[in-house]
């Protein structure tokens, strides 16, 4: 079949999401339902022998398929398939040909479905884990990851979080911590803090610090690395975009490691510009496909994680489009075999309120059916800054779907005191105070659990005074008690008025000696939040301004400043950055650009475009985070801007591989001057090596 026709129809066929009209998809709901009666009648061998992208992930997926399985159902048509999955024998027909579907074929069929029909099948598949009673993904299951993030990567916010965590059983999948700093010795020390804590406590579950393989893969030789970790993605453009790798060199690191966790979700290629032409849902399927493919080459433990609802408005708009997207990816992965959960989630400029989430979450998870759900200290991730499911809920879905966490971990629960035989939480079950005591005992501390209580009272209330939503409890059924709501309802707020700010001239006249202000194509605010390709350019009478900068010379290195989607962050922040990093990279001995270029509704490949115009060796571009976690932290992200020959590899579609990044920048996250000084010596690396990105963390095996 011709890829191009097959491409429109599969992308026209879409339930409709926002994402869509970025590879050519319509809100035309004639045109929608034409293309997917067009695509009902394809036979499953014509759409498993096309091949929609030339590249080596498309290879690999070939490869991974059993042919023989894959002839037996290649004379079925998309429609055929669809009625065979939604009668009594689905389970023992997926079991039988699942590796013999395409993912593009698993695609197609989803896209003629409606919710009520994924449901049914969502209820009817599931690929259990290996071990005894309950497994993780098995039918009777719901479990959860606990996601400890800190914004400083603080061990006493990550401690206490997975203890509380721990009170609400939760955990029981992974222990599943983002790092704030991505430098090896913090990967290294936090995978050393998830150990002590498994260890300690004798978790049946398993951890892992969400870095990238590469890293990973370094960390390996100082310290155990138990699960290893990587986003994927439905395209090579897309995967090495991401960590600079292709599928063979993924494959080889994945090797390493008997324990793999993947992270998916609608979107990223197509936002990234890596789609190439086709639909956000084929290549989802076809991120499944990779790590179907990953599971078969190394016989790992794995578990994916689809993270739903992260990217913003330009690719989900309202709560029926993300309902929809969990359906379809729930579906999916289950039809490849894979055992996944859902981070059901929402950015802050979304616009999905809290409570509104919480009451989609809880319909996702009885429609979905996921193994497993995100679980947070409060529905705010503190470093993430988005909205996800809180410890408090997972109890109240627990008791709704009548499931349970694994069995495995069910019975540490109960020896632990957290729950009771029927597998609710026990009425008079220690709290986070309690297992620190029991924590630090079993380190070795000589105090008393009681004494090693009151230490960890006394912490819980300091991490509470910090913001967090530690050691607060519960109401009737799990409720969020009212200061809690209030306190959520004040990041909600911060986080809107963040959205729209603008970086304030005071701070940039105090903080900067000279700058020019330029603005990207974005035509207002909401355009930029809108559309992000609109803030990654710089207008063209602006671009000329930047080009006449520097008439005689260009200088080594050029600070950029941008409001990213939190002007406030750079407004709260700049004063105490900016001074002292440019002090620390003029005494580098290269030369430092006197101009600061302060782009208004720029995004971080805005940056790039910045190092086009100008040609210079390294961008260090200043940018506000994601608002919504509490705190307004900046970032920088760290760009050398030639390749090996030499050549400049400036572009506005640079790969964010090639860029280092440090984040969490703020007094109570990442200090500015702690920053100032990380960013100088990645930059001091940059200009020795000529490298940055994952190439400049290989070298630091």
């Amino acid at each position: 079949m011709n890829p191009q026709e097959l491409t429109a129809i599969l992308v026209r066929a879409n339930e409709f999401k926002e994402g869509d009209l970025l590879v050519g998809g319509t809100r035309d709901e004639l045109e929608r339902k034409e293309a997917r009666h067009m695509l009902s009648a394809l036979r499953v061998g014509e759409i498993a022998g096309t091949m929609l992208v030339q590249d080596s992930l498309s290879e690999a997926l070939t490869r991974s398929l059993d042919s023989r399985l894959a002839a037996e159902v290649s004379r079925l048509t998309v429609n055929e398939l669809k009625h065979i999955l939604l009668g009594p024998d689905a389970s023992a027909f997926v079991r039988r040909y699942r590796d013999g579907f395409a993912s593009e074929v698993i695609a197609a069929v989803v896209k003629v479905m409606t919710g009520e029909e994924l449901s049914i099948i969502a209820h009817a598949i599931f690929n259990p884990l290996p071990g005894e009673g309950i497994t993780v993904g098995s039918p009777d299951h719901f479990g959860s990851r606990i996601q400890p993030n800190s914004p400083g990567d603080d061990e006493d916010e990550i401690l206490f979080s997975i203890l509380e965590g721990l009170s609400y059983g939760c955990g029981d999948v992974i222990l599943g911590l983002n790092p704030a700093s991505d430098d090896l010795d913090t990967i290294i020390r936090l995978e050393e803090l998830l150990r002590s804590v498994k260890e300690r406590l004798d978790l049946p579950a398993r951890y892992s610090v969400l870095s990238d393989i590469v890293k990973q893969a370094s960390a390996r030789a100082r310290t155990r690395v138990d699960v290893g970790f990587q986003s994927l993605a439905g395209t090579s453009l897309a995967l090495s975009g991401m960590v600079g790798l292709d599928v063979d060199g993924l494959l080889d690191l994945a090797r390493g490691f008997d324990g793999l966790y993947f992270e998916t979700g609608q979107g990223s290629a197509v936002t990234n510009g890596a789609a190439e032409g086709v639909d956000m849902v084929t290549l989802e399927a076809r991120a499944y496909g990779l790590a179907r493919y990953i599971r078969r080459q190394t016989g790992s433990w794995m578990i994916v994680n689809d993270v739903a609802g992260f990217i913003g408005p330009e690719v989900f708009r309202n709560e029926d489009q993300l309902f929809r997207a969990c359906l379809e990816d729930t579906v999916m992965a289950k039809l490849h075999g894979l055992t996944m959960g859902l981070d059901v989630c929402s950015t802050f400029h979304m616009g999905i309120a809290p409570a509104a989430l919480q009451q989609l979450t809880e319909q996702i998870v009885l429609h979905a059916a996921p193994a497993y759900l995100m679980a947070v200290a409060g529905n705010a991730d503190p470093m993430l800054g988005y909205l996800t499911t809180s410890f408090r809920e997972h109890p109240r879905l627990r008791r709704r779907t009548g499931k349970q966490v694994s069995t495995a971990m069910q019975s540490k629960f109960i020896a632990m005191g957290v729950m009771s035989e029927s597998g609710d939480l026990a009425s008079n079950r220690p709290g986070a105070e309690s297992l620190y005591a029991i924590y630090m005992k079993a380190g070795g501390e000589t105090r008393s659990l009681e004494a090693l209580g009151e230490v960890g009272k006394r912490k819980l209330t300091a991490l509470a005074e910090r913001g967090f939503d530690l050691g607060y409890g519960h109401g009737a059924h799990y409720a969020t008690p009212p200061e809690v709501e209030a306190r959520m309802d004040g990041i909600y707020a911060q986080a809107q008025h963040a959205l729209y700010a603008r970086i304030d001239d005071r701070v940039i006249r105090d903080a900067s000696g000279q700058c020019l202000r330029v603005r990207t194509k974005a035509a207002s605010r909401d355009d930029y939040l809108m559309h992000p390709e609109s803030g990654e350019a710089i207008r063209e009478e602006d671009g000329s301004r930047i080009l006449s900068l520097y008439a005689s010379h260009r200088p080594d290195v050029q600070i950029v400043i941008s409001d990213g989607l939190n002007a406030d962050a750079v407004n709260e922040n700049l004063r105490t950055l900016l001074p002292p990093l440019r002090s620390l990279l003029i005494e580098t001995g290269y030369n430092i650009g006197d101009v600061d270029i302060v782009i208004d509704n720029g995004r971080v490949r805005a940056g790039y475009h910045t190092g086009a115009l100008l040609g210079v060796e390294v961008i260090v571009h200043l940018i506000g985070e994601r608002p919504g976690t509490g705190l307004n932290t900046l970032s920088a992200y760290l760009t050398y801007g030639r390749d090996r020959a030499g050549q400049s590899r400036w572009s506005s579609s640079l790969d964010h591989s090639n860029t280092n990044a440090v984040c969490g920048i703020h007094p109570r996250g990442k200090h500015p001057q702690a920053a100032a000084e990380e960013i100088a010596l990645y930059v001091r690396r940059m200009l020795e090596e000529r490298r940055s990105g994952i190439e400049l963390e290989f070298r630091e095996t």
